[in-house]
């Protein structure tokens, strides 16, 4: 039926886009269409699948409700997605600074994560309510929820967070300490004291990888258990949006402890080398 229409009409006066949109809720037709068009990369088929859409909102029925379960979900998350580690608890007074440690960098993933979803859903509306018809019950919809999101924008403000300080101080102090010692030829006195001080930087190095690996898994481990479901649900409902904005836990991980541990071993290892020649 919706091959019939657009076969239809002139071949020279239907352009391409105008063609899916004929085309749009039939997506063995699209599929064709598209081969046809000799458009192979995955990314570029997505992208004109979703200039084919026809409406704002692929489910107006569910929207708002997935959108309510979104907003409650972040505020759980923000309340509790960065409290209540439970890790070394063999370590009597010192459990207290472990989980400091491991919250602080949790704490700071989790904010940052809030403010990306938040700025995701309005600016996300706001296309959208742009994109609705004047006077439709989707653009009302659109309209209050892009309120909402705004809303929510405007109170993090004051709530941003940074990387942790430790992290940077622990990042910062061994890299210091080597171009001090690489511009004005110092080197230790004996192999005794070199070793006690490459020990040292090593514990230290590891002691902050460990404080990310744990405030990450503990941050990422609390985003999935309240924010995951409800956002792939609501940009279900929206439709035709790409996939939602995921927790950077793992990269933050991963870049973390590969400069934690290029400062605090690899660097000085070469700068103490390069003494010995």
């Amino acid at each position: 039926m919706r091959d019939d229409r657009w076969r239809a009409r002139d071949d020279h006066t239907v352009n391409p886009l105008e063609r899916l949109q004929l085309l749009s809720g039939d997506d063995a037709a699209i599929e064709s269409f598209l081969d046809d068009l000799d458009v192979t990369s995955p990314r570029a088929r997505e992208m004109l699948v979703e200039l084919a859409r026809q409406t704002t909102i692929a489910r107006p029925e569910r929207f708002f409700a997935d959108h309510q379960r979104v907003v409650a979900a972040l505020e759980s998350l923000r309340r509790h997605g960065f409290r209540g580690s439970r890790a070394v608890p063999r370590l009597g007074p010192l459990k207290a600074f472990f989980r400091w440690g491991i919250e602080l960098v949790a704490r700071y993933i989790v904010l940052s994560y809030v403010q990306t979803v938040t700025t995701e859903m309005r600016n996300l509306y706001l296309m959208r309510e742009i994109e609705a018809p004047d006077g439709s019950h989707e653009l009302k919809l659109l309209r209050a929820a892009r309120f909402d999101a705004a809303a929510l924008v405007e109170a993090l403000k004051s709530r941003a967070v940074g990387v942790p300080t430790f992290v940077i101080g622990g990042l910062l102090l061994p890299l210091i300490a080597s171009v001090y010692r690489l511009a004005t030829g110092l080197t230790f006195g004996n192999w005794l004291t070199a070793t006690i001080v490459g020990v040292v930087g090593a514990v230290i190095g590891l002691a902050i990888s460990w404080f990310m690996l744990r405030g990450t898994a503990m941050a990422s481990g609390r985003i999935r258990l309240s924010v995951r479901e409800p956002l792939k649900e609501l940009w279900a409902s929206l439709g035709n949006c790409g996939n939602p904005p995921r927790d950077q836990s793992r990269k933050f991980a991963i870049i973390g402890i590969s400069l934690t541990i290029g400062v605090w071993i690899v660097i000085p290892t070469l700068v103490g080398l390069s003494f010995l020649h």
